[in-house]
């Protein structure tokens, strides 16, 4: 059995930064690149690549590949996830209660 509060806090952890907010808030209508984003939030580039893998790992970011052959480069272009919905309510933490008594 999953051990929901151990779920939920690793949902509110990976939120809990202000610049994962800012990425899922700057990739929601319009995909954007790594440099894009770096640009945009001031980030040096091994930064923002953990901030990103943080969001792709629960699924919040996606992104899609693609590969500039003429200049040999391969480019990830970010999106908020269409499926990105946050609920937590009483009934959240009902269930937990349920798994502790």
């Amino acid at each position: 059995m999953t051990d929901l509060a151990e779920k939920y806090a690793k949902i509110f952890k990976v939120l809990s930064h202000p610049v994962r907010l800012k990425i899922l808030a700057l990739c929601l209508l319009n995909e954007k690149t790594s440099r894009e984003l770096r640009e945009k939030l001031g980030l040096s580039k091994p930064l923002l690549i953990a901030h990103l893998r943080k969001l792709v790992n629960v699924g919040y970011l996606t992104y899609r590949v693609k590969v500039d052959e003429e200049r040999g480069i391969v480019r990830k272009y970010y999106k908020t996830s269409e499926n990105f919905k946050i609920v937590f309510s009483k009934e959240n933490l009902k269930k937990i209660l349920d798994e502790i008594v």
